[in-house]
């Protein structure tokens, strides 16, 4: 079983020397950094006791960031750090394990691993291990950086690096698992990238639907135990100390790897537990074309994040009377919102016109997957064998750039329409389906300028195309939230190209930045096409 252990956790770090630093840097340093900026900004006890009113009657608060346990800087930093940075080292284990277990097994690695003197399990034993170091330097790093701060009680910062560990740990086990279920690395990430959305969502609804204590303490729903979210979430850290909620994730954990090693048992290399269906001796005519093979390749990414975005729009949607209830229900909150000039319809507005940039950004992150299928497709040789026929470069790429496109449109259509209809059904407001749709496809055109710099990234260096993008997206996505909480220079929010575009409906839309994001994404494109079709293919 552990024959060839070694040799392959050093391959891994060989492989992954510079991600997995790199990684655990961003993740441990924007943590740590987010003490002094949020200290700066909003580290009066005055503007702390403001907050904790408002985030204790907002509903729209307890579904994004979960409750606020009381005024003080401890339970803010925890609000705005713990799920947000909770998603990304979610994500670096996921595609840790999945990296090193089932692409392996779908590039053919796996089999000169076996020919050696490796056994069957040594690489899901490999990845593991190094997936539990990664994930023990990044609470050592969490839990040291965070005692240093005399804001926080040492305990509870090494409670929260440790809850935060075994968090990433937990996907790490539950990435193990999916790589034994299916027979591509794609299908693998699918399920988790929909585990992880569940997850968040299953926490967000048992916040929402919680209950205040005699202490004037939120106890969320039972709902949310069911989240790992939710048993992060739990162990309230850096306030309350609860270290027995970190026992659900070790046992978690360990029945999870049991339940990976059980099923890798009873598999044969490069195949999964789920079978695979049977496709037609003939395709169709339509799957015969170019544009019909792009979206045979895509149609799975298409379909995962479509039902994610749809989900959330449904949640949203119907939560809004209950929301309704606790804003009118609750007297510090009318006040709140009567001192801020506006009503609780206004307030719903802003909240689902929110939830639509929201929207956007899972359609822009469906777009960007899309594209990057072309790196993969040029890298394993499949392109080398399209090109061998009467199909171009530059056929082939817009292709796979118009699904990717197409697709975001219609994530972004389906999203306003489904989140109007759905609040329309549930409540008693009377939001215009027509406005919801427009103020969906106001995004399209922040997609589509995302799209045609991954083209000119891809044609001129494809090597880095994803990963410079991908990090722009990181940041204009933590902009779009986080950044005007820390009161940053207006120069460092303007670079994120959302914050050009309109929060709409709530707002009304504005053109002329939606016209030069369609001028840019187009001549971004077709730039891009030109260097492909004039450079080397690359396959490293």
């Amino acid at each position: 079983m552990f024959a060839g252990t070694w040799t392959l956790i050093k391959l891994i770090l060989r492989r992954d020397r510079v991600k997995l630093p790199v990684w655990i840097v961003i993740l441990v340093g924007f943590t740590l950094l987010m003490a002094p900026l949020l200290k700066e900004t909003y580290g009066d006890a005055e503007t702390l006791t403001t907050m904790h009113q408002a985030f204790g009657a907002n509903a729209a608060g307890l579904f994004m960031t979960g409750p606020m346990d009381g005024p003080n800087f401890a339970s803010l930093f925890t609000l705005e750090t713990v799920l947000w940075v909770g998603i990304a080292v979610a994500l670096m284990n996921i595609f840790l394990v999945i990296r090193h277990t089932r692409q392996n097994e779908e590039l053919g690695a796996q089999e000169l691993i076996l020919s050696g003197r490796a056994s069957h399990s040594s690489s899901l034993v490999a990845v593991m291990i190094v997936a539990f170091v990664v994930n023990s330097l990044m609470a050592v790093g969490l839990g040291a950086g965070l005692a240093m701060d005399p804001v926080f009680a040492p305990s509870g910062a090494w409670l929260y690096g440790l809850s935060m560990g075994l968090f990433g740990f937990v996907f790490a086990a539950m990435a193990a698992v999916a790589a034994q279920l299916t027979q591509s690395a794609r299908a693998a990430s699918g399920i988790m990238a929909s585990v992880v959305g569940a997850a968040f969502l299953l926490r967000g609804v048992g916040d929402f639907l919680g209950q205040m204590d005699t202490s004037g303490i939120l106890q969320p729903h039972w709902i949310s135990s069911l989240s790992p979210f939710g048993w992060m979430q739990a162990a309230r850290s850096l306030t309350l100390e609860n270290w027995e909620a970190l026992i659900i994730p070790v046992v978690f954990s360990v029945a999870m790897i049991g339940l990976a090693f059980w099923l890798l048992s009873r598999r044969d290399v490069g195949a999964g537990i789920l079978p695979s269906r049977k496709g037609r001796a003939r395709a169709s005519s339509f799957l015969r074309s170019p544009f019909g093979l792009s979206w045979k390749l895509q149609k799975n990414i298409f379909a995962g994040w479509l039902l994610g975005t749809l989900l959330l729009a449904v949640t949203i949607g119907v939560l809004v009377p209950e929301m309704i209830s606790v804003y009118d229900s609750s007297e510090s909150m009318q006040q709140f919102i009567a001192a801020m000039g506006g009503t609780t319809g206004e307030i719903v507005e802003v909240f689902l016109s929110v939830m639509l940039s929201f929207v956007a950004l899972m359609a822009m992150a469906f777009a960007i997957q899309a594209l990057s299928r072309t790196r993969s497709e040029e890298t394993s040789g499949h392109l080398e064998n399209l090109l061998a026929t009467k199909l171009s470069r530059t056929k082939w790429y817009i292709c796979h750039f118009a699904v990717a496109m197409l697709g975001a449109l219609v994530i972004l259509v389906l999203s306003g329409l489904v989140l109007a209809l759905c609040v329309n059904g549930a409540s008693d407001l009377n939001v215009h389906m027509g406005e919801y749709i427009l103020a969906a496809l106001s995004y399209w055109p922040l997609v589509l300028a995302f799209g045609g710099a991954y083209t000119l990234l891809f044609g001129v260096l494809p090597s880095t195309a994803r990963i410079i993008v991908w990090v722009y997206y990181g940041y204009v996505a933590s902009m779009s939230w986080i950044g005007p909480l820390l009161g940053l220079d207006q120069r460092i929010l303007e670079a994120s190209a959302m914050s050009h575009i309109a929060v709409a409906p709530a707002n009304d839309i504005e053109w002329w930045p939606l016209l030069v994001m369609v001028v840019v994404g187009v001549a971004g494109a077709i730039i891009g096409v030109l260097a492909l079709s004039r450079r080397n293919l690359s396959t490293k």
